[in-house]
C-alpha cells in the first residue's frame, strides 16, 4: 500500500513539474500560456501542422498581434516560439507572420490585413509554390506554406482587380540601411 501510494506521489510530482515549466493538456492551452502573451489576448485564428500549432492573437492593451507556435510533445503541448507585429495604421496591414523548421516539419504564416478599396487580391510565395488571394477592404486574409521562408522572401504583391501591381511587402527598394520598422508594404512607383 504505501509503495503504492508512493508511486502515484512522484506520478503527481512529475506532472505538477511539467506543468510548471509549460506543458497542457490541449495545444490552445499551451498558446494562452505562453509567457508573452497577454492577459487580454484574442485568438483569431489557429492552424494545425502535424506535430505543430499555429495561432495568431490580438491584444488591445499591448497594441500588438502576436503569433504562437505550439509543438506536440507525447500526449501534452508546449509553446516554444513566438513573434509580434505592433498596430499600425497602414494601408496594408501584416498583422502575423513566422517561419520555422523543427524536427523535420517546416512551415511559413503570413496573416494580412487590407484597408484599401482598390486591392483585389495578394499573391505570394517562393518561386514553385506561389499562392493568390482575394481580399476586400476591412478583410484578413492568411498564408500558410509548407516551407520554411523569411516572409519578405515571399515576395508578397497586391493587385488591383485589372492586375496591377499597387504594394510590395520587404523593405524599401534602393537602400542599404534596413531598420525593422521599414519592413512593411511599400507602393509601387
Amino acid at each position: 500500500m504505501k509503495k503504492r501510494r508512493f508511486v502515484i506521489l512522484i506520478i503527481v510530482v512529475i506532472i505538477f513539474i511539467y506543468f510548471l515549466i509549460g506543458y497542457r493538456l490541449t495545444a490552445l492551452g499551451a498558446a494562452k500560456n505562453h509567457t508573452f502573451l497577454s492577459n487580454d489576448a484574442v485568438l483569431m485564428e489557429d492552424y494545425e501542422l502535424g506535430s505543430f500549432s499555429i495561432f495568431l492573437f490580438k491584444s488591445d492593451d499591448e497594441e500588438m498581434y502576436r503569433t504562437v507556435l505550439v509543438e506536440k510533445a507525447g500526449l501534452l503541448f508546449r509553446s516554444t516560439n513566438s513573434t509580434y507585429i505592433p498596430y499600425n495604421s497602414d494601408i496594408l496591414q501584416t498583422v502575423g507572420g513566422m517561419s520555422f523548421t523543427l524536427k523535420n516539419e517546416e512551415a511559413t504564416f503570413l496573416s494580412i490585413v487590407s484597408n484599401d478599396e482598390e486591392i483585389a487580391y495578394i499573391e505570394a510565395g517562393a518561386e514553385s509554390y506561389t499562392e493568390r488571394k482575394e481580399i476586400s477592404m476591412g478583410e484578413r486574409i492568411s498564408f500558410l506554406f509548407p516551407f520554411s521562408k523569411q516572409i519578405n522572401f515571399l515576395n508578397p504583391i497586391a493587385f488591383d482587380k485589372y492586375g496591377n501591381e499597387l504594394y510590395y511587402y520587404g523593405y524599401p527598394k534602393n537602400t542599404n540601411v534596413f531598420k525593422n520598422e521599414d519592413l512593411k508594404w511599400h507602393k509601387m512607383k
